[in-house]
């Protein structure tokens, strides 16, 4: 059956538990939060040695974890068709389980036995976007192996998606986890935060660490943020595009220094800069149609990355649409440059950075 979080989330607190999950989606922290706690409640602390094992099924997996490959069909069979050692239950982790490792024998073998799971074990399965943009893991998801194993979970357990939170979760999120640890955090600068992390959970819970153990008590303010939470390229392009469309082109070319000594790759600051500027058109046509910013984002899928329109709507306002249209002329020209040109590729951004600020000037 199909849960949604709120869902299986009560179902653990009710103690209710399947035979088989199969926990996927966009949001790795609340991926593995719900698999711990699954495992917690299948096979206590105190019976865990002998009635739990897990599968981290990636490279570099935790160290005296089983990683890599999936187990053997008998090695499976072995340990969820015998008898629990002291407990009521075993259970059994296939974290990020690719049906693809398996070739298709084994893998029908596979689904016979997660078919017919007995009622003294749980087998927990993930799949995580390891790195994919949302289109690419919908592709993953939709194969023909990762189909048949979503509907055996589907008819003989749980199916659960677990999406990134909106905006405004991940922001109270931030916001309520700081209160615990002693801290407060704006609004706003909280909306800063989930921007710097990505809207990532696992980034979020990290750098709130972090600021709560520097700033000990009271608030944490956007110059904590800046000093202490690495921003990701986006938000380094963000803040060059706001200095460039500003008038600032020292700002932005000193940025743009930055991201260089970085080593950042002049192929991503391009590519990050023109989406950016793309962003902004789009904005603009958004405000001119009279749509909010929420309404663009979902018309044109941004998903998660909805808060970048949010950013673009807000810059937009005060930008026309020739000019925007002229700046992705600029980058267009400066991209194919990059890819086919033997020039300097620092220079050749650095070239459309100044026409752009001439555009800006001209824009007034």
């Amino acid at each position: 059956m199909k849960l949604t979080e709120q869902q299986l989330g009560a179902d653990i607190k009710a103690s209710k538990l399947a035979r088989i999950y199969f926990l996927y989606g966009e949001e790795d922290f609340l991926i593995r939060m719900y698999a711990d706690k699954l495992m917690a409640l299948a096979v206590p602390d105190e019976v865990r040695e002998m009635n739990l094992v897990k599968y981290m099924l990636v490279p570099g997996a935790d160290k005296g974890l089983r990683e890599d490959r999936p187990p053997s069909i008998d090695e499976l069979s072995g340990f969820v068709d015998s008898m629990p050692f002291f407990a009521e239950r075993k259970c059994v982790l296939l974290n990020n389980f690719d049906p693809d490792m398996l070739e298709k024998d084994e893998f029908d073998d596979y689904l016979k036995l997660l078919g017919d799971i007995p009622e003294t074990s749980v087998v927990i399965i993930t799949r995580e976007n390891t790195g994919d943009d949302p289109k690419k893991f919908k592709e993953k998801l939709g194969k023909a192996k990762m189909k048949k194993l979503i509907e055996t979970a589907d008819k003989c357990g749980v199916v659960c998606e677990l999406e990134r939170f909106s905006e405004a979760k991940v922001e109270g999120m931030a916001i309520t986890k700081c209160r615990r640890a002693g801290c407060e955090l704006s609004n706003e600068n909280a909306a800063y935060l989930a921007d710097c992390v990505g809207g990532s959970l696992s980034l979020l819970q990290t750098e709130i660490e972090k600021l709560c153990e520097y700033r000990q008590s009271g608030e944490i303010t956007r110059e904590d943020i800046d000093a202490l939470v690495p921003k990701r390229i986006e938000s380094n392009i963000y803040e060059l595009a706001k200095e460039l469309t500003g008038g600032r082109v020292g700002n932005a070319l000193e940025i743009l220094r930055a991201l260089f000594i970085n080593r950042v790759e002049p192929i991503i600051i391009m590519s990050a800069l023109s989406g950016h500027f793309v962003d902004l058109y789009r904005a603009k046509l958004g405000l001119e149609a009279k749509k909010t910013y929420s309404d663009a984002a979902a018309a044109l899928n941004y998903g998660n990355r909805a808060f970048a329109m949010r950013n673009a709507y807000g810059a937009a306002k005060r930008l026309s649409e020739e000019y925007l249209a002229d700046c992705i002329a600029v980058l267009y020209n400066a991209n194919k440059l990059l890819n086919s040109s033997k020039a300097d590729d620092r220079l050749i951004i650095e070239q459309a950075i100044v026409e752009i600020n001439q555009l800006t000037t001209a824009n007034g």
